[in-house]
């Protein structure tokens, strides 16, 4: 039960260190040019919602990653 909680806990993390990073990633990509002007709340929500979609799939796989490599130790 432990090590459940423990997993729990290292996967909020990662999820939330990979939205982070896909935030400051989000930064460099410019909407501007494709949304209509005048609409600064609808650009800044959806940056925030590809950020959140980004992380959570670049999260994901770093956990997926992880817990393979960690059932590779039953091959042997």
């Amino acid at each position: 039960m432990f090590q459940l909680g423990v997993h729990a806990s290292i996967s909020i993390v990662i999820y939330l260190i990979t939205i982070g990073l896909s935030f400051q990633a989000m930064k460099a990509v410019q909407l501007e040019k494709i949304i209509r002007k005048g609409h600064v709340f609808e650009t800044q929500l959806l940056y925030l919602f590809i950020a959140i979609a980004l992380g959570f799939l670049v999260g994901n796989f770093v956990i997926t990653f992880i817990d393979t490599s960690m059932q590779l130790s039953n091959l042997f």
